[in-house]
């Protein structure tokens, strides 16, 4: 029996949820949601970053998804966000500990662990005043890419073999074009 085809998530992130969201998260979630925004790496891959991974050059890592098949490398070179997000987050408490993001015990996050942190961010997020619609936390990848005016730098930091499927998966703002008159 074959599982039915679905077509990709076409959830964009407007930049006024995402602060929406920012402002109600707590200091080590939203520096998860800014390596997120920045690096558009994979939830599991932001939860390994380790100190190990901290070079002179950048953030080094090794994405978890593509070591079996494009088996890609990526070095996200220092700009001043990602420096001060990767500053931000070993500033929290427990300061002794090995992963760059952690939870309050200081330990890797796990996938229900952090699940449950973000399914209640949402419950906040999407009640009251200013209430947004719920969104998933992998959209912030999608963000990541659509907001990236250059379509190869966006297939380099998803790193992505082939441009295809960042334009089919991840690139979901419409093209702006100009009218004839």
């Amino acid at each position: 029996m074959e599982k039915p085809k679905r077509p990709p998530r076409r959830r964009y992130v407007t930049n006024e949820e995402y602060i929406h969201v920012w402002s109600l998260a707590s200091p080590m979630v939203r520096c998860v949601m800014d390596l997120a925004m920045l690096t558009a790496l994979r939830r599991g891959d932001i939860f390994k970053l380790e100190r190990k991974h901290i070079t002179d050059d950048g953030l080094y890592i090794k994405p978890g998804k593509t070591q079996n098949t494009t088996g890609v490398e990526l070095l996200f070179e220092w700009t001043p966000a990602l420096r001060e997000v990767v500053r931000q987050a070993l500033t929290i408490k427990p300061q002794v500990r090995q992963h760059i993001v952690c939870n309050r015990k200081g330990k890797m996050y796990t996938k229900n662990g952090f699940d449950s942190v973000w399914q209640r961010l949402m419950d906040k997020a999407t009640a009251g005043e200013g209430a947004i619609d719920r969104f998933q936390f992998r959209d912030l990848r999608r963000k990541s890419a659509s907001d990236e005016t250059d379509e190869k730098a966006a297939q380099m930091r998803l790193g992505h073999a082939s441009p295809e499927i960042t334009a089919k998966v991840y690139r979901v703002k419409p093209k702006r074009v100009k009218p004839l008159r």
